[in-house]
């Protein structure tokens, strides 16, 4: 993690692989420890042909970019301009030019998790197998593979959190498109209205720190703030855009107006509708967010290491994410797929912690 300060703004750009593993540093007294690989970070330029491709608006109808759009547009550019060099450079230490160029996808094979829950009181790493495969099971975490339509079933087993990260499976016509394709590369999305029954309000307590990721559609970005969050008894304290760049320190794609694809998305930090703001302002000194993101669709950088700092006790506070697919430290992780992503081939073993 690290703060880039251009003309009085500031990026926050963050290395997904080592802020994880930064996490299993901290919390481990293994002899072993474990790596993302580089090859899930190998985000290579998109051809000129996958672009021309992905590019086609969906309605043949060309619709004319209102003069809003026009505006947020330039303004976005504007904002990450300043900032391109010092990302390039950033990438560029950051990136492996050894790695293998084709690593198989082996997230997208079809593994039926049944319902479970398990946790790991130990400073060890630990593992556990399902159908042949083996998982890495992180020291200090707990987790619960459920749907989280019985989360209310399961509140009297949890706590109030002091940090929540929920990453939802709003609906989205780039997964419906997926899963005609195949099953396995797409994850089960749920309705608004689902969603927003989620009992987020009786996990958190009145210095919760909850981080929400939304897609850039208008209609949940105006679910989000009008409906969810006062359900939730939860207030915005900062809204920030996560910009992902590819190997070459490009924009994984050209910032467009609404209904194309984005080279982001957006991330509201929210606490307790009761909470004074003004005693989490130094997090709205952060005017956006940038990484090289994983190969893997959906896969989010972690925020522990940032957002730890504003918590009442930041080394030993108490974290819940919902709809997860790996494990952290001090985390309970609840989810269809909590294990999805600890496959241990996904990871190298590294020297001591």
């Amino acid at each position: 993690m690290q703060k880039i300060i251009k003309e009085n703004r500031i990026c926050l750009y963050l290395n997904h692989s080592k802020m994880i593993e930064n996490q299993y540093n901290d919390a481990a007294e293994s002899k072993e420890c474990y790596k993302l690989k580089p090859e899930l970070f190998n985000f290579k330029p998109r051809t000129t042909e996958d672009n021309e491709t992905s590019e086609q608006p969906k309605n043949k109808r060309k619709r004319r970019k209102t003069d809003a759009e026009s505006e947020e547009c330039e303004e976005l550019k504007k904002q990450v301009q300043p900032f391109l060099n010092d990302i390039q450079i950033l990438i560029k230490n950051e990136t492996n030019n050894d790695v293998q160029q084709n690593m198989p996808r082996i997230w997208e094979e079809k593994i039926e998790f049944p319902k479970f829950h398990g946790s790991n009181n130990t400073p060890e790493f630990q593992t556990t197998k399902l159908q042949e495969q083996s998982f890495i099971i992180p020291p200090k975490c707990a987790f619960y593979n459920y749907n989280v339509t019985e989360l209310p079933q399961l509140l009297p087993q949890l706590e109030k959190y002091d940090l929540i990260i929920m990453d939802m499976p709003w609906i989205n016509k780039y997964i419906k498109r997926l899963k005609k394709v195949n099953q396995s590369l797409a994850y089960h999305m749920m309705d608004n209205d689902s969603l927003q029954n989620i009992p987020l309000e009786e996990m958190t307590h009145p210095h919760s720190l909850v981080a929400l990721w939304c897609t850039n559609a208008p209609q949940h970005l105006n679910a989000l703030r009008n409906e969810f969050l006062p359900k939730w008894h939860l207030q915005i304290v900062h809204t920030l855009k996560w910009f992902k760049f590819n190997t070459e320190g490009d924009l994984i794609s050209p910032i467009k107006s609404v209904g194309f694809k984005q080279p982001y998305e957006t991330l509201f930090i929210t606490c307790h509708k009761d909470r004074n703001v003004e005693d989490l302002k130094d997090i709205k000194c952060i005017d956006f967010i940038a990484s090289l993101p994983s190969i893997i669709h959906s896969h989010k950088p972690p925020l522990v290491e940032w957002l730890r700092v504003f918590l009442d006790d930041p080394l030993h506070f108490k974290g819940l994410e919902i709809f997860a697919r790996y494990l952290q430290p001090r985390f309970t992780s609840i989810g269809l797929e909590v294990l999805k992503l600890m496959d241990k081939r996904l990871y190298n073993i590294i020297s001591s912690c």
